[in-house]
């Protein structure tokens, strides 16, 4: 009775507020909506705060300021995005301490909860809110708590994806294809079933090509069951499944490992050989149900290593690795100053000289990308100054020329330059259309693209045209500043020789996180004779060749 009570005071107010409270609160939230509205969020948010001390016991107006906190995520730099998504968090988790049965306060808790990256933490407490409110609406009368409901159902669903709990995440679809058949929510709750079924069954396909446990596997889980809880047999085990490549079962087995003996660094160091070769080649197609699967990896991998080095301090190799492992990490793990911090340490033990030697030149490799963010951010922040285009020029490769002795004609050469270079490596793909825009076949698709197909929004010519009909294999590592040359045969995506005519040569290229976007383009006729284009235009592509090679062509 008392969930019941709470619902009607709450579920008609998820985006308006009561007026059983003070008039004073409601002038704040209109004042504050009214800044919001005309693009003052930073006084908007002032407002709030102003309310939160006038209302320090007030559920709704620690709400609303998370809310309005929140919108600053929109246009907010990805690295931001996490200082400013602890904020709105903290004023949601005061709101709900004062009332549990705050559905708005609840429904924004839990949607971002679910939506942010999973290594920000906070997707069970978003999965926990998802599920009191299923239960705050199941029990209402109101007729807008089961439209209320389908929404929760399907973000819940996304959450438990996530969290790879994917028999719960097909339940939670289920129940939008119940509650409205045929309905375009149904449809969309059908579809993520869909796409999620095929993702399991290519994760089946991979472990399957893994073939049988090995012997000494089959050993040592004999052993196991004997000892579910003998440590130093679970680490033997997860060094053995590393060793056959079956790093998702070694991963599974070593954290078993660790929660018995928290402090066993053996088992941390066999758990950080597993994620790192899951870093390297883990599901690409997991990307296509969360795009964040690969940055998880990435976060949770470093947690590991601090982890560990904090168990092992003095342990040189370690610490090495660590250095290592924070320069190559995305830029927004933020790791690049401890790993510095790690490599000078190291230079200055008595390590043998060859372990300083590689520390010295990773200290290189920390300082070249450090003074490259500066370059980045004089491109992109100051795009119109002379100091641009300094940096444009002295990122420039130049040019190297396609060998045709090294292919078999007919083809097309598509030589093209790389002119920027951002925290990341761009988004990029190479296709080819016939001059009616008709897609024919892809030459190149980046590796991310390639696997989070319609998922992506980086490369939108490229969706479009292709339809992701062909990516498989051509998908590559992705490729970064300087020159690439590809080569095209002249067959279309079902491997059948094109008709002589005019077809059309595509580079589309996307930067992150600055988003730095370019499409050149140029026809070229097929026929008996050599053709030569070459396009100069932009500055993320400022190069662009295309050459056809008829039959017999030098």
């Amino acid at each position: 009775m008392k969930i019941l009570k709470h619902l009607l005071i709450f579920v008609a107010m998820i985006c308006i507020i009561s007026t059983a409270y003070a008039k004073g609160l409601e002038e704040y939230i209109k004042e504050a909506e009214g800044l919001q509205k005309s693009g003052k969020l930073d006084q908007a948010i002032s407002i709030m705060e102003d309310a939160v001390k006038e209302y320090p016991e007030n559920s709704i107006a620690y709400t609303q300021l998370g809310n309005f906190i929140s919108m600053q995520a929109r246009g907010a730099e990805f690295q931001d995005l996490f200082i400013i998504c602890k904020q709105a968090f903290e004023n949601w988790n005061k709101a709900i301490e004062l009332d549990p049965y705050n559905v708005m306060a609840r429904s924004l808790r839990g949607g971002w909860g679910i939506g942010l990256p999973k290594f920000v933490g906070m997707l069970e407490i978003g999965i926990g809110d998802q599920e009191f409110l299923i239960t705050m609406f199941e029990q209402s009368p109101d007729p807008r708590a089961k439209e209320q409901l389908i929404g929760v159902y399907m973000q819940l669903g996304e959450g438990y994806q996530k969290l790879k709990e994917f028999d719960k995440a097909k339940n939670s679809w289920n129940k939008v294809i119940e509650l409205l058949p045929g309905s375009e929510y149904a449809k969309s709750a059908e579809a993520s079933i869909n796409k999620l079924t095929d993702v399991e069954n290519k994760i089946e396909e991979y472990i399957e090509s893994k073939g049988p446990d090995g012997q000494i596997i089959v050993d040592l889980k004999e052993k196991l069951e004997k000892e579910p809880d003998n440590t130093s047999l679970l680490i033997e085990l997860g060094k053995a499944y590393n060793d056959e490549e079956k790093y998702e079962k070694a991963e599974e087995i070593l954290n078993k490992a660790i929660s018995i003996d928290p402090q066993n660094i053996n088992a941390y160091k066999s758990l950080i050989e597993s994620i790192t070769n899951l870093t390297i080649k883990g599901y690409d197609i997991m990307v296509n149900i969360d795009t964040d699967f690969r940055t998880d990896l990435a976060f949770k991998l470093m947690d590991l290593i601090d982890k560990a080095v904090e168990i092992a301090p003095d342990d040189i190799g370690l610490r090495l690795n660590r250095g290592i492992y924070g320069i190559e990490m995305p830029f927004f793990v933020g790791k690049l100053d401890q790993s510095i911090n790690d490599l000078n340490i190291i230079t200055e033990t008595d390590a043998p000289d060859s372990i300083k030697a590689e520390a010295k030149y990773w200290l290189g490799v920390a300082y070249k990308r450090k003074s490259m963010s500066y370059w980045i951010e004089v491109a992109s922040d100051f795009e119109d100054s002379q100091a641009a285009e300094w940096v444009y020029e002295n990122l420039d490769p130049g040019i190297r020329h396609f060998d045709i002795k090294d292919h078999k004609t007919p083809v097309v050469s598509i030589d093209f330059i790389m002119g920027f270079t951002d925290e990341l490596p761009p988004q990029t793909a190479v296709w080819i259309e016939d001059i009616d825009g008709n897609f024919v076949k892809t030459i190149y698709i980046s590796g991310f693209s390639a696997n989070a197909k319609e998922v992506q929004v980086h490369l939108p010519k490229y969706a479009k045209s292709s339809e992701f009909k062909d990516v498989d294999a051509v998908t590559g590592a992705s490729i970064d500043l300087g020159h690439h040359i590809y080569v095209w045969d002249l067959t279309d995506i079902f491997g059948n020789k094109i008709k002589k005519g005019e077809y059309v040569v595509k580079v589309e290229v996307c930067h992150w996180p600055h988003v730095k976007y370019q499409l050149v383009e140029t026809s070229i006729k097929i026929g008996k004779k050599e053709k030569k284009v070459i396009v100069e235009e932009g500055k993320l592509i400022p190069y662009l060749e295309v050459t056809y090679y008829p039959k017999g062509g030098k």
